[in-house]
């Protein structure tokens, strides 16, 4: 749609919000693939203030759903961009899926609470049901040359940088199951097959030529806090609180690739399995590491191919050449170093499937899969660290504490502190998360007095959710 003298005219002489309106309307909506009236008279129709209306435009020309260029003539042209429109789609399908995870979120909790929460199992019903047990402690500091040695393969997040709003890549935590596989990004081929209308074979370099997004994620590993427990799992990371990280995470849609292969529903295609590189053993088998989700969660429009963190491409430990992150789930959906994507029917259970549930004894045939993350906040320790001990020390006054709270792709209510190791609370103030799975600031004042203390934080999410007491 050209914008004419004539166009120009009416903006020069128009003498109210609604005769700029007009004009703007009446331009776009002549584009050829025809700009949504709708989305116009949203951002432009019906205001009073001129800097609405400009912010309005200015809106729609940073989505992209107009593009404006001079033509060979010398006139302003206002194009209708349908790969901008194709992004809106993918951007709405995202939202979409996210407060489908928020719902899901709270009848993950309740599942868990159900199965395994304190009123209705506890240690004296584990230890009963399961005499036999090996694989967890009766202390907190018996801890075994095995651990230590998982522990120094896979670490943690600095909880320093809790200040920042994205986590270097150096920082984040990792979870390196078996060996790091050095895959070459130049010949690379990762393969979606199975029960499919036409597989795909797909070199790294046409993974990035694909449509790409990107989004903030707060990733956590399933253990994290193991080492506060009395009675912990030695068999895996002794993972302290610090099994976190918020990074930004390039890809593209798993639900296109997937929509692009055609899965063959009337033939039982109902579960897409990932298998990495990494192989090991576990359980006295020989395997890769694989996970799965339905091919309903597949195909939500949240999950992604990612090929880029932070901006840069995928390191070896972090999955390089390509990944697939699943926002608002536990780390463990998140397969690294992925070599294949295979469409088959439901009933697929495999060794992490079945490691990362919730469950009363080693087998439990009502063991409730682990999925959605729960809220929970952290503090940024204030001070400075003894070496060893890692308390904190700092001088007496007012001290600004801060941290982060995240709760997948649920809304957070608020987050309260507590000096006197929660025999008090009282509310923090609460920013705003940095992305739809990602986390948000908060921060307080408090005024240390000399003397020993111990700080606690906690967040409460919109859909009723709270975070746990240790104990």
């Amino acid at each position: 749609a050209i914008v004419t003298k004539a166009h120009f005219s009416l903006f020069t002489m128009a003498t109210s919000v609604a005769d700029v309106c007009d004009t703007i309307l009446a331009v776009c909506k002549s584009a050829p693939e025809g700009v949504p009236q709708e989305v116009l008279t949203q951002r432009c129709g019906g205001q009073t203030d001129i800097h609405l209306v400009a912010k309005g435009i200015n809106q729609l020309l940073v989505d992209q759903r107009v593009r404006v260029h001079n033509n060979e003539e010398g006139q302003i042209v206002f194009q209708y961009s349908a790969e901008a429109n194709q992004r809106n789609q993918r951007a709405a399908e995202f939202e979409a899926a996210a407060e489908s995870e928020a719902r899901l979120a709270k009848q993950h909790r309740t599942d868990v609470l159900n199965h395994c929460g304190s009123t209705r199992y506890q240690a004296s019903d584990f230890k009963r049901d399961d005499p036999n047990d090996w694989k967890h402690t009766d202390g907190r500091d018996n801890y075994t040359s095995a651990e230590v040695a998982i522990g120094k393969r896979c670490h943690g997040f600095h909880l320093e940088l809790l200040k920042m709003d994205v986590t270097p890549a150096s920082s984040h935590y990792k979870l390196i199951h078996y060996d790091v596989p050095l895959l070459d990004p130049k010949t690379h081929v990762l393969h979606v097959k199975g029960l499919v209308k036409q597989e795909l074979h797909l070199s790294v370099a046409e993974i990035k030529q694909r449509p790409s997004e990107t989004h903030a994620v707060l990733m956590a590993c399933a253990g994290t806090g193991r080492s506060q427990q009395k009675r912990r799992l030695w068999t895996h990371a002794p993972w302290g609180p610090d099994a976190i990280g918020c990074a930004e995470w390039t890809g593209c849609s798993l639900a296109d690739l997937l929509r692009e292969c055609g899965p063959l529903v009337d033939q039982g295609a109902a579960q897409v399995i990932f298998t990495g590189a990494d192989r090991g053993v576990e359980g006295n088998l020989v395997q890769y590491f694989q996970r799965s989700l339905t091919l309903d969660q597949a195909m939500k429009g949240h999950v992604l191919l990612c090929h880029a963190m932070n901006g840069q491409d995928l390191s070896p430990a972090h999955g390089a050449p390509v990944r697939i992150i699943v926002p608002g789930w536990y780390g463990m959906a998140s397969v690294k170093w992925l070599t294949s994507i295979e469409v088959v029917k439901e009933g697929w259970w495999g060794y992490q499937m079945d490691a990362y549930s919730i469950k009363r004894t080693a087998k439990d045939p009502e063991a409730v899969p682990l999925q959605q993350l729960p809220v929970r906040a952290l503090m940024a320790p204030p001070g400075f660290p003894d070496f060893v001990s890692r308390t904190r020390v700092l001088s007496a006054g007012t001290v600004r504490v801060e941290g982060k709270a995240w709760a997948g792709s649920v809304a957070l209510e608020r987050v309260e502190f507590s000096g006197d190791n929660g025999t008090s609370w009282r509310p923090a103030q609460l920013g705003s998360k940095n992305g739809t799975f990602g986390w948000a600031s908060w921060w307080i004042d408090w005024v240390a007095e000399e003397g020993n203390h111990v700080l606690c934080c906690r967040a409460f999410d919109k859909e009723g959710r709270c975070q746990d007491r240790l104990g």
